[in-house]
This record gives structure tokens, C-alpha cells and sequence, in this order.
């Protein structure tokens, strides 16, 4: 006769399987759906018509079929869903906005958007009630990436126009005893990776009428205890939507947080072992001059106003030889700023520089933004050119970057393309710690750094460079 488990003990089973269901995704741009997740946006017309319809609220104005396109992807080929319908031309949000026709209650999604014009204006409505801005140039309560008019914008994670973000969300509804709110709606959200909200108590729908379910109940707090759609809006604007999935949830708790890694990390072969180089708070297990290094909203930042005499890094603790690396960065871009390279400092060997700088650096250079290629600091000056960087470089926003070194070769890939690809003299090499540089300057610069990830004895292909076909 087969043992029964108690029934705590089956609970348990559950609780831990729906927990690592929700765990075993990633985040970011490109993240693939959990496993018993629902697509919902595949770039095709067949599912565009077959998951969602319009929202027919006070302000509808269109007619069935859905009149959204399906547009090229101008990033990565394929196909993707636009934001395009006569009825919201001049910004008439709930005129032609679409919902999926199946309602939820607690659920993970994962969206992916792209906005091709300055100001384009969209929304991601959880639950039809509940905005997550889409709107480019806006960094207010109102804008890109917040709880609408309840947080503020996390704009600094925004990869920019014609760029692909993404929003990854965990949401549990309101819940109701007696039919009165007991619990208010909760959101977790990751904006292109990076986590911005966390467990957030969402309070009304704002709007009005037009913006969706409850919208017109006592100016938006009169919350009720229905389910409601993913529902995307219109305002005239071309925004597109790919990879869109959902899974549905039960979170008995209030309780929205979720750890998962990020898309990119998936790329990487599971013979190496991941490496967080930053925690996101503070630098820890770095070392460089605190007057031009420091942490903000989560990412690392190298920073000057006043004259920076020699170039100066910001340190890992351990030396490496054979790794690979990742990470995102931006270079600040304005009249004041200059635009001066950074670099990866590797393979060469920490020393006191000009001005008492006891965080210079001797060595190969692997350079990104403004300027590429490998500069020999101190010894033999540019030993790998610059090839197709400045090409690929997206000026002001987050460029990906990968380096790849295995032995005398050195791999260097900038938003999905190699740029170079350099074999040195093994005597020109040594293990050192890896360094992030703000270069010697008379103006004031700015750089970020984010999703900083290191393996060591790696594969040999770049994870990050897409097969030629």
C-alpha cells in the first residue's frame, strides 16, 4: 500500500514547485517564457486576433477586426505588433487600446516594447486597471517605465528608442472581504533587468473612465473584485510589442518578489560558472577613488567635474587571466560632457600613475564608446584598431558588451557584433585584476555600468553574437 504525505508535507511539494516554475525564467530582453506560461504576442496577425480584441470603454471608436499592424522588427528581424489605428490619432487613449480576452488575477508577465519616434506613447495595463508607462522623454511620476503617477520613472534603465526594452512583472490583485478592499493591489517589476519597483502597493486607476476597469469609481479608488485583461493602449504613436508571455499565479501572500537572472545569463554554456561582479548596492569587492566612483540607482558609476590628471579605474579584487565578461554601458552625452573612451583595463598590472594616482594602469586597454579597439597603456600605445565600433555604438544609451579571453586571444563584441578579434605576444599578458576607466580629462564625464557578469575558463564562442547564417 503506497505511504500517504501528510498534507503540510504536499503543500509544501506545491508551494516549492510553483515557486522554482517562477524562478526558472530570466529577465531583460529576450527572456523566455516560463515553463506553463501563455504566449501572447508572437509578432503574427493569427495571434494578435485569436488572444486580444479592443476594449470597448465609454471612449471606444474603432471596429473589429483589430486595425493594429504587424510591422518588421527593425532590430532583430521578424516581425512585431504596432501600435497603429486611425480611431486614436491626436492621442485618444481608450479610443483603440487592446485587451487580452482572457482575464486574470495574480499573475508573471513578460513584455517586450519598442518605441521608433521622441515622445511615443503607449501603456502596459495590468489587470486593465493598473498603468505601466510607456512613454519616451518623460522622466516624471508620469513617465517612461513608472506606476503611473504613483513612483518614479526609472528612466536610467531605459535602453532608449529604437532600442528593445522590457518589463517583467510579478502582480497580485486586490483582495476583498465582504466585498470591501482589504489588501491593495502589489507589483514587482524589472525594467530591462533591473529591478525598480519592489512589492509595490498600487493605490487607485488613474485616468478616469477611458483608462480602464474602475477608472470612473469614486475618481479611481472604488477598486472592485473582478479579474481584468493585459490590455495595451493607443495613442497614435509607433510603439511595438514582441515576446509577450504570461503565466497565471495564486500568491496567498502579499508577496511579489522574484530573483531571476538575467536573459543574457542564459546564453552563457553551463560548463562556466556565473560570477556577479557587482551587487547592486555598493562596491564591494571593488577598490578606486571614491571621489569618482560611486553607486547609483543600482548601477556603477565613474564620474568627474573637475580635472581627472591621469586615467584612473576602478578595481576588481581578484586578478583574472581566462574569462569571459559582460556587462552594459552608457556614456553621458551633452553639451557639457566630454566624449572620451572607457575601457576595460586586463592582463596588464595596477601601478601609481601621474598626480600620486595610485589607481592607474599599465596595459591592454579594450576600449568602448567614442573610440575601440585595444590601446597598450604605457608600453606599446593602439595594437588592435578600431574596427566596426563606432558603426555599432548607440551614442547615450546601453551598449552590451562581451569580452572573450582564452589563452593569447583576445575577443571583444559590442551590441551583438564582433569587433575585434587580437592574438597577442603570451609575454604582453598576466593575470590582474580587471579594471573600469574614466579617462585622464580636463572636462566632466560620465559613465554607468550595469548586469556586470564574469566567468572564468569559458567556452570559446562569443554568447553574445548571433550565428552567421
Amino acid at each position: 500500500m503506497a505511504l500517504r504525505r501528510p498534507v503540510w508535507i504536499a503543500t509544501l511539494i506545491i508551494g516549492l514547485y510553483a515557486l522554482n516554475s517562477i524562478c526558472r525564467a530570466d529577465v531583460g530582453v529576450g527572456a523566455t517564457p516560463i515553463e506553463g506560461a501563455e504566449i501572447l504576442i508572437d509578432g503574427s496577425r493569427e495571434m494578435l486576433d485569436d488572444k486580444w480584441t479592443y476594449w470597448q470603454g465609454p471612449g471606444f471608436k474603432s471596429t473589429l477586426p483589430i486595425k493594429w499592424k504587424i510591422v518588421d522588427d527593425p532590430v532583430d528581424g521578424g516581425t512585431a505588433v504596432m501600435t497603429d489605428d486611425p480611431a486614436a490619432a491626436g492621442g485618444r487613449f481608450g479610443a483603440a487600446d487592446i485587451v487580452t480576452k482572457k482575464e486574470y488575477r495574480d499573475f508573471r508577465l513578460h513584455i517586450e516594447l519598442l518605441i521608433m519616434n521622441p515622445g511615443g506613447n503607449s501603456g502596459v495595463y495590468l489587470q486593465n486597471r493598473h498603468e505601466i508607462q510607456v512613454l519616451d522623454g518623460d522622466d516624471t511620476p508620469h513617465g517612461m517605465a513608472a506606476i503611473i503617477n504613483e513612483t518614479e520613472s526609472p528612466y536610467y534603465a531605459y535602453n532608449g528608442r529604437g532600442s528593445w526594452n522590457s518589463y517583467d512583472v510579478v502582480f497580485r490583485a486586490a483582495r476583498f472581504k465582504d466585498g470591501q478592499r482589504v489588501e491593495k493591489a502589489r507589483a514587482t517589476v524589472y525594467f530591462n533587468g533591473q529591478r525598480v519597483h519592489h512589492n509595490f502597493e498600487i493605490n487607485q486607476v488613474w485616468g478616469g473612465p477611458n483608462s480602464g476597469i474602475d477608472g470612473g469609481n469614486d475618481g479611481g479608488k472604488g477598486i472592485t473584485d473582478i479579474p481584468g485583461g493585459i490590455k495595451l493602449q493607443c495613442e497614435g504613436h509607433d510603439v511595438r510589442y514582441r515576446n509577450t508571455w504570461i503565466k497565471e499565479l495564486d500568491l496567498e501572500k502579499p508577496e511579489t518578489d522574484f530573483s531571476e537572472p538575467l536573459s543574457v545569463e542564459s546564453r552563457i554554456p553551463k560548463t562556466e560558472t556565473i560570477q556577479h561582479l557587482f551587487n547592486g548596492k555598493d562596491l564591494s569587492g571593488w577598490s578606486g577613488d571614491e571621489t569618482r566612483w560611486s553607486v547609483k540607482h543600482g548601477m556603477i558609476r565613474g564620474a568627474n567635474d573637475d580635472k581627472v590628471t591621469s586615467s584612473t579605474y576602478l578595481f576588481t579584487a581578484k586578478k583574472y587571466r581566462t574569462f569571459r565578461m559582460l556587462f552594459e554601458v552608457k556614456q553621458t552625452m551633452s553639451d557639457k560632457h566630454s566624449t572620451m573612451h572607457s575601457a576595460v583595463a586586463a592582463l596588464g598590472e595596477q601601478f601609481t600613475d601621474a598626480g600620486e594616482n595610485k589607481f592607474g594602469f599599465k596595459g591592454p586597454l579594450l576600449m568602448f564608446c567614442h573610440d575601440w579597439g585595444i590601446w597598450d597603456a604605457h608600453r606599446r600605445n593602439r595594437v588592435a584598431p578600431v574596427g566596426r565600433g563606432n558603426e555599432l555604438e548607440k551614442k547615450g544609451q546601453w551598449n552590451q558588451i562581451e569580452i572573450l579571453v582564452r589563452g593569447d586571444r583576445i575577443r571583444f563584441a559590442a551590441n551583438g557584433e564582433e569587433i575585434f578579434d587580437f592574438t597577442d605576444k603570451p609575454e604582453m599578458l598576466q593575470a590582474c585584476q580587471l579594471g573600469l576607466q574614466l579617462h585622464s580629462n580636463g572636462q566632466p564625464q560620465e559613465y554607468h555600468f550595469r548586469s556586470l557578469l564574469l566567468t572564468e575558463e569559458p567556452d570559446d564562442k562569443l554568447v553574445t553574437v548571433k550565428a552567421k547564417q
